[in-house]
């Protein structure tokens, strides 16, 4: 499933624009969701309640309308969005390029440009697929990096995702999310419990230790795996 927002207070402009994300998604026999905004608060507000999208249309019209604003409030809540704007006023466009912007559509040139926008748009997701997890439930969904996940453990019939500086519970099986991971830097260290081989920096006896500080015990009938995967990790690299 692909989220596309658009944020334009003119609203014939949005069926023009839907009609044009209809169809390229038809060809690409691909789902998708489109949430179509007429007002910045609607927008801020979806975002608070966790209704994220992939990708960002942003009408620029008037600084005034402190669009850019907007902008740096979906790179904060959603960092791994696409944002492209559409303007009439490409002399604006220097303003976003600290937002890293995915690019620039001059509106009366949509129907030439949208299918080329949205083709790269796939090709930067499909990058992405491999180095991310996707969190997708119906009414919230973030990506997190691979990397940043530290390790998981099982909470009843939930899976809790320990990263760097926060953790996130989804209700979906242990088994089931480490059989998404499409990676092999993750191993079982037990029955509970999923670590991400990158973080960590010490193995003795049953104890495992991570790099901020956190000391997991690892399972009696995994010890000698964990071991000798560990050891040749090491000789390999990761």
């Amino acid at each position: 499933m692909v989220r596309i927002a658009l944020m334009d207070d003119d609203v014939e402009f949005h069926a023009m624009f839907s009609k044009y994300i209809r169809h390229f998604f038809h060809k690409k026999n691909t789902l998708h969701e489109l949430r179509l905004y007429n007002s910045p608060e609607t927008l801020r507000y979806d975002l608070k309640e966790g209704r994220k999208s992939d990708i960002y249309f942003l009408a620029i019209e008037m600084p005034q309308m402190n669009d850019f604003e907007l902008a740096k409030l979906i790179r904060l809540e959603v960092p791994y969005s696409m944002l492209v704007f559409l303007t009439s006023h490409l002399e604006y466009a220097a303003e976003g390029y600290e937002l890293q912007t995915f690019g620039y559509i001059p509106k009366n040139l949509l129907d030439e440009k949208i299918d080329a926008a949205l083709e790269c748009f796939l090709a930067e997701m499909n990058k992405l697929a491999g180095k991310v997890y996707l969190m997708d439930t119906s009414s919230w969904f973030e990506r997190v990096e691979y990397d940043d996940i530290m390790y998981m453990h099982k909470d009843k019939k939930n899976t809790v995702f320990v990263l760097s500086d926060r953790q996130i519970s989804i209700r979906k099986p242990l088994r089931e999310v480490f059989d998404e991971l499409d990676t092999d830097c993750f191993m079982y260290i037990d029955r509970e419990y999923v670590v991400n081989m990158k973080h960590i920096i010490r193995i003795v006896d049953k104890e495992l230790a991570l790099g901020n500080g956190t000391t997991l015990h690892i399972g009696r009938i995994y010890v000698k795996k964990v071991k000798k995967t560990i050891l040749q990790l090491g000789k390999d690299g990761i």
